[in-house]
């Protein structure tokens, strides 16, 4: 979504300098703007591109700010740290032993890449999609090959985390299972908070 705005923000500009061409070669003649000294058709055309920049670049801003996982279903075989703490689907975030030490914005990073590694070194995961911040992965059950979604979200010093079940109404606590077992491994290596 941020790559698609920020492609639309640069085409909205190239548009913008190709109408600034045209004004400058006279092409415009029959437009509302022609009775304007060229000075004011450049002015209007350049304050109506920084609003344009402007607006996209506000929203580009909003959208990095409200990252949020999706929502889990009715049913009870989903946990995320993006619901309240006291609903029973709650799971805490994963919470860096860097906190504090690095940029607050880009302290989870390196624990959600600690993260992509010991979750590609299980037969049990399939990696979807990885970036920066966000991880996508798909987790098989071995014995009926069923599939749970876990989608993880850097923010801050923070890692959070949704586990859902495709199909079926319960889990029996797996995706919650699932989840604190990675806790513990890697809080037993150092990279988070106990």
């Amino acid at each position: 979504m941020l790559i698609a705005t920020a492609r639309g923000v640069s085409a909205a500009l190239r548009r913008v300098h190709r109408g600034i061409g045209l004004i400058r070669n006279h092409a415009i003649e029959d437009s509302h703007m022609v009775n304007y000294p060229m000075r004011v058709r450049r002015f209007i055309l350049l304050t109506s591109s920084i609003t344009l920049l402007g607006v996209s670049v506000g929203v580009l801003a909003m959208s990095e700010e409200n990252l949020r996982l999706r929502p889990c279903p009715q049913s009870p075989n989903c946990v995320s740290s993006d619901v309240p703490p006291q609903a029973a689907k709650y799971i805490a975030p994963f919470v860096s032993s860097d906190a504090g030490e690095a940029s607050s914005l880009t302290a989870a990073q390196p624990l959600l890449a600690a993260i992509a590694t010991y979750m590609g070194s299980r037969k049990e995961f399939h990696i979807v999609e990885r970036s920066d911040r966000v991880l996508r992965v798909e987790a098989k059950s071995r014995l009926l090959g069923f599939v749970d979604d876990i989608d993880l979200q850097a923010r801050g010093d923070r890692v959070f985390v949704r586990s859902a079940s495709r199909v079926g109404y319960s889990d029996l606590g797996r995706n919650r299972r699932r989840l604190e077992t990675m806790r513990r491994v890697l809080t037993e290596q150092g990279l988070l908070q106990p």
